[in-house]
């Protein structure tokens, strides 16, 4: 009988376990924040662009975003509220729909009632005027909330029958240039489509 025995072949080099490693942490460290905003559908906006923010044609507003603006799309409801970051500086605007419009008066109150029921520790300072590019009259005052600073505003709508409110939050070390951006972003707003 023939002693058949079968030599082993060349041995293979396991270079697969490192790799897989490898790509793993590439993942976790680079492409995790691409998949993440493709999930969450973050969109760069062009400079220029206009947001029609409201429900129909007697209750909206405008506003226009600079450069290095992002939309949240995914925190953003068109017509409602729209969610975008500048570099460390989140921005929401929103519109606020007035029962009667009594209620105009007590919109700042309103909105330190409102912040306070998710932060009871935030502070809403006391409100000053604010005239945007195109002539719309606002209120602005200072925030603080959850550790960041920032500017709120409150424009009230034609016939105070809704008001659009603005919040820009961002840590308190935030440079300078990214709040020039929100400063022309809060000023821009404006109640007719022609100055937008």
């Amino acid at each position: 009988m023939t002693d058949a025995r079968i030599l082993p072949g060349p041995r293979r080099a396991r270079w697969w376990g490192p790799l897989a490693v490898a790509a793993v942490l590439v993942l976790l460290t680079g492409g995790w924040p691409l998949i993440d905003s493709w999930i969450s559908g973050d969109r760069r906006v062009l400079a220029g662009t206009v947001f029609r923010v409201g429900p129909d044609d007697d209750h909206r507003a405008w506003f226009r975003v600079g450069a290095g603006w992002i939309l949240d799309r995914g925190a953003t409801t068109p017509s409602r509220v729209f969610v975008l970051r500048h570099g460390d500086v989140d921005l929401s605007v929103a519109y606020i729909s007035l029962p009667r419009a009594e209620d105009a008066d007590a919109l700042w109150t309103g909105l330190r009632d409102t912040l306070r029921v998710g932060d009871r520790n935030a502070r809403l300072g006391v409100p000053g005027p604010l005239v945007a590019h195109a002539g719309a009259q606002g209120m602005v005052g200072t925030l603080v909330r959850d550790g960041d600073t920032g500017r709120a505003v409150i424009y009230p709508g034609p016939e105070d029958a809704f008001a659009i409110r603005l919040i820009a939050l961002a840590p308190q070390a935030t440079a300078d240039p990214q709040w020039a951006q929100v400063a022309d972003v809060l000023r821009s707003l404006t109640f007719t489509e022609e100055a937008a």
